[in-house]
């Protein structure tokens, strides 16, 4: 049934439909200026030359989705390109970060015009990292016309794992390493997934319990890569002469060389296997780093509390040269303007510096950079002689002058970086003024010296070369350390090294000296 008062709603509704429809359309129009519009090439010309019609022009501004969309994906396109453009007064750094569950690589770019710091791209990573280090020639598994020899920019990183990857930073996006040096043999990795996927018969008897031991026993991997590190790699080093050998010490306690261009053929497969193997250390090797002109010396620390000087074309350790340490060592780094001065920080917040020439004896010069706290790194600036930078767990960053140290390096001044416990810092190779440094915080800071008065009246001066820094770049200068390394007798490394201190003399006496016979 229906109800009558609803009835009478419905007659209310269609009466009032009723008086709105008689309602006058009191709107108005702007009339049309045709002429106008053909003026503008639309709605056609008078000279007969076909322009835009009137129905264009309706979905050009209503019905826009053609045109407009188009217009849009170009802007669009052109923003996702000056996103990712470097220019360049762009400073770019790596930050390897670790969280919870998660760990990455992150490409910062730093604005130095507008001082912006951005994240460009990053590259998420199986394991928690550890150390990282820039290289520029590898060799990858996709053959062309070098062998598979190219140029570029790479980065080699050290993780919990045993295995060493290496990363084109050149591409964006990039789904695999380039190259993966040492780590888990996963030949045939694929073959044992699809044949864990087939189905298993079963049978009364438990038939199905046999064959899958059967079908485990057949598996073709497992294990280690032969040559592969057998712990965590937490140091590495690129060769600045030989710039396809890579350098890598490990928890395990050996230094292993890799040439990243040469692959060879084993029983195991065809990979990248370690040219030699250092045994030298007892313990954890933390730091190594290649001599700057000599391609085949090396020096290495660990917690063995030694730092070692290795020929790396002997695997004797009877031609390694040693210096004990109080602490373990935590950095390494050689003075690029005196080449013959290696430096080390130790755990306990000393940083020592030798002399090659007479390494395994005292010191140069020792001194307790950072009092609360050890030193986690160092770094030399390349510009500037005699600027030596550390940081320390203490959260902050000194700068030192090492040029004349009588009889320690003079202090010239720290700063709270605030990203909490430091635990890496470096010069922007670029810059003689801007440095970074990351902390426990998962975050960098960047400190531009350039405006500290301080420290600007201090090193200005050095950049334009008015200071005379000695280096052993010039074979007149100073003799070969690959020579040395290989001599083995402590005499004649002796009186080698000791030429060197007399090298001046001999440059100003070479036009007029006379040999004379015994």
């Amino acid at each position: 049934m229906v109800d009558a008062d609803d009835i009478d709603s419905d007659d209310d509704d269609s009466e009032d439909e009723d008086d709105l429809a008689d309602v006058p359309d009191t709107r108005e129009f702007t009339p049309l200026d045709l002429e106008g519009l053909q003026a503008m090439g639309i709605g056609g010309k008078a000279g007969g030359d076909e322009g835009y019609t009137l129905e264009d022009l309706q979905n050009m501004t209503m019905n826009n989705d053609e045109f407009n969309e188009e217009d849009d994906d170009e802007e669009e396109d052109e923003d996702d390109i000056d996103d990712i453009r470097i220019r360049d007064q762009d400073a770019l750094i790596l930050v390897a970060k670790a969280e919870e569950d998660f760990a990455s690589l992150e490409i910062n770019v730093f604005d130095t015009e507008y001082n912006n710091l951005y994240v460009h791209h990053d590259i998420p990573l199986p394991s928690f990292p550890l150390c990282l280090a820039l290289g520029s020639v590898v060799g990858s598994y996709q053959k062309n016309e070098n062998n598979g020899i190219t140029a570029g920019n790479y980065v080699a990183i050290g993780s919990f794992e045993p295995g060493i990857e290496i990363w084109n930073l050149d591409v964006m996006n990039a789904l695999e390493p380039t190259l993966v040096l040492g780590g888990m043999d996963t030949r045939g990795s694929e073959e044992e997934w699809m044949r864990m996927q087939m189905p298993v018969s079963t049978s009364a008897n438990g038939g199905g319990k046999k064959k899958k031991k059967k079908n485990k026993k057949k598996g073709t991997a497992g294990g280690l890569r032969e040559g592969s590190h057998t712990d965590a790699v937490m140091s590495l080093s690129w060769n600045t002469v030989h710039q396809q050998v890579l350098a890598s010490g490990s928890a395990d306690g050996t230094v292993k060389l890799w040439d990243c261009t040469h692959s060879t053929s084993g029983k195991k497969g065809d990979y990248i296997r370690p040219s030699a193997t250092l045994t030298h250390h007892t313990d954890k090797v933390q730091s190594l780093s290649w001599h700057p002109s000599e391609g085949t010396l090396l020096a290495t620390g660990g917690y063995d509390r030694r730092v070692c000087l290795a020929d790396a074309r002997s695997t004797d350790s009877q031609n390694v040269k040693t210096a004990k340490l109080r602490a373990d060592c935590e950095a390494i780094a050689w003075d690029p303007h005196n080449q013959q001065y290696l430096t080390v920080a130790s755990e306990d917040g000393v940083v020592q510096c030798w002399d090659v020439r007479k390494f395994g004896g005292d010191p140069v010069w020792s001194m307790i950079a950072h009092e609360y706290g050890g030193v986690s790194d160092i770094s030399y600036n390349a510009h500037v002689p005699g600027m030596l930078l550390t940081c320390s767990i203490d959260k902050t960053v000194a700068l030192w002058d090492t040029l004349n140290p009588s009889p320690k390096p003079t202090p010239c001044g720290s700063k709270d970086m605030n990203v909490g416990r430091l635990h890496s810092v470096s010069f922007y190779p670029s810059s003689p003024w801007l440095l970074a440094c990351g902390g426990s915080g998962n975050e960098i800071a960047i400190w531009d010296v350039e405006g500290e008065d301080t420290i600007q009246k201090r090193f200005a001066g050095r950049t334009s070369g008015d200071v005379n820094v000695s280096t052993s770049n010039t074979e007149e200068e100073e003799p070969d350390f690959e020579e040395v390394m290989a001599a083995g007798d402590d005499q004649a490394t002796t009186k080698a090294l000791e030429g060197m201190n007399k090298s001046k003399k001999k440059k100003g006496k070479k036009g007029k000296k006379v040999h004379k016979r015994k």
